[in-house]
């Protein structure tokens, strides 16, 4: 299906907007409501029929809701004060109001399939109904509700469209092959599965397929007793989780790198700022902190802007990047927007806790940082962050143990990951098993590497020499004991560290 309105033309079936001759790209979300309201322009859609078709159903808040609707109209060149194409009805819904060509057949009405629409959408994700293999109908209601627990879980995935029990379970027992049940459904991937219980035993099998490249991207059996039936449902839910967020936002960061940019919007700054993360320098701290000031501007509603521009602007602070005035007060205040216009946003809730940590507030930090692992607990970046920052509190178990999450999730994380097992190793003295992490880091030009190389060559009485000299060619003004001041470090541990940086000939006064 084609809609044609002013200069802009919307494929359902491409997953596309064109406006004036150019792609717009937009989130998932964003594209979905912006298609509803194209098909449904001869009404007035209501918040309930926008979560019900889009959502799936799930409570969203009113922040959520208009952040999507200020980006569809970014993407169609509206705004709040024109209306010119999405006008709002105070306390009825929107309407598109523009006046509109279609081309192509009528879609088939949305009421029919909760959550579908003609679009293919890129990040949504259908759980059919497991298989009961117990040869007992009796035991049915079992294979029902484990698939409604596994898309319970998966729906507190941000980046996943996850559609509705309602719409999987009318393929019950049809036979139907995978792919026709996406497209029916407006999904992209398909979880199945199967399951049988005996014996106080139950055995599970699951899959997860890409229907557009007919590719299964993840596979496993399991077998446990059947009070691990819990531990198990969150492991599958775990992984499927992971897996597909990963490959989309790879994805959406490969469409948007190939944009000059004035073609960028909110969304393609947010992912390009993201680069930032992965390399820790001055050139892209400061792009990325100017991309997302731009974010803010574009969309005000935008809880992911705000919450990494609390991490670019933490970053002059902690890794002394582009140094502005007042940089922990511009975090927690990018933080703090963060969780007021998107609430249920567990990465915006992690980069408050890790800027309360760097304030020194660690009550603070670990309550915000148990509402971002209670928000999202399958997100390998945020169990990663907070584990990392547990280390330098001197919780090393719960550091580890929130990192090791992270790595089953991620089989392959970032180096930076091992900064906890580092951190943890050193705690227990076992200097060499410090220095295998440090390499597994593979940061060579971070400070913070060296620093922990440097104090475990010192431990183990080794020449430090050329570490010491690359620290100070990194950091000419280098203080260690400021620097671990800075990041919170536990008392015990920080005297540890010093020692071993006393060792290596680095001055610690």
């Amino acid at each position: 299906m084609i809609y044609r309105f002013d200069k802009s033309v919307l494929d359902t079936d491409r997953l596309e907007l064109a406006r004036n001759g150019r792609l717009v790209e937009m989130e998932p979300q964003v594209f979905a409501v912006l298609a509803l309201l194209l098909e449904r322009r001869d009404q007035v859609v209501t918040k309930e029929t926008l979560t019900e078709t889009v959502w799936g159903g799930r409570s969203i808040s009113d922040a959520t809701l208009n952040s999507r609707i200020h980006a569809a109209r970014r993407a169609v060149g509206d705004d709040g004060k024109k209306q010119s194409h999405i006008r709002t009805y105070r306390g009825r819904g929107f309407r598109f109001v523009a006046e509109t060509i279609r081309e192509g057949n009528p879609p088939a009405a949305l009421t029919t399939i909760e959550g579908a629409t003609s679009i293919m959408r890129r990040s949504a994700v259908a759980v059919l109904p497991f298989e009961n293999l117990s040869g007992d109908a009796d035991e049915e209601y079992f294979a029902y509700g484990l698939t409604e627990d596994i898309i319970a879980n998966l729906s507190r995935f941000r980046d996943l469209v996850v559609i509705a029990r309602n719409s999987t379970f009318k393929f019950k027992g049809e036979g139907s092959a995978a792919t026709d049940i996406a497209k029916k459904l407006g999904a992209r991937y398909i979880v199945e599965g199967s399951v049988s219980r005996a014996g106080g035993r139950v055995r599970i099998a699951v899959q997860l397929i890409d229907t557009a490249t007919e590719l299964y991207l993840w596979a496993d059996r399991f077998e446990r007793d059947l009070g691990d039936i819990f531990a198990v449902q969150d492991e599958v839910t775990r992984k499927i989780g992971a897996t597909l967020g990963i490959r989309l936002q790879g994805a959406a960061m490969e469409r948007t790198l190939k944009k000059q940019p004035s073609e960028l919007d909110a969304y393609d700054c947010v992912l390009r700022a993201r680069r930032f993360t992965s390399s820790l320098n001055e050139k892209t701290h400061f792009e990325a902190r100017d991309l997302l000031e731009r974010a803010v501007q574009f969309d005000p509603q935008y809880g992911d802007a705000y919450a990494l521009l609390a991490n670019v602007y933490l970053a002059e602070h902690r890794f002394d990047l582009n140094v502005l005035p007042d940089s922990l007060s511009r975090a927690l205040a990018m933080a703090q927007k963060a969780t007021e216009v998107d609430p249920q946003n567990a990465y915006a809730h992690c980069w408050l806790a890790i800027v309360h940590f760097f304030r020194g507030e660690n009550a603070q930090f670990k309550a915000e940082a148990q509402r971002a692992l209670k928000l999202n607990p399958n997100d390998p970046e945020t169990l990663a962050d907070i584990g990392h920052y547990y280390a330098f509190m001197g919780e090393f178990e719960k550091g580890v143990e929130l990192t090791r999450s992270a790595i089953e999730l991620n089989p392959l994380y970032p180096g930076w990951y091992n900064f906890s097992f580092a951190r943890d190793h050193y705690n227990r003295s076992e200097y060499e098993e410090t220095l295998d992490d440090v390499e597994r880091v593979n940061m060579p030009q971070f400070y913070w590497a060296r620093l922990m190389e440097a104090a475990a060559l010192g431990q183990l009485g080794r020449p430090a020499d050329k570490i010491v000299g690359n620290i100070l060619n990194l950091k000419p003004d280098f203080s260690a004991r400021a620097e671990l001041l800075k990041w919170n470090a536990d008392s015990n541990d920080m005297n540890h560290i010093l020692d071993g940086l006393s060792k290596a000939g680095i001055p610690v006064s």
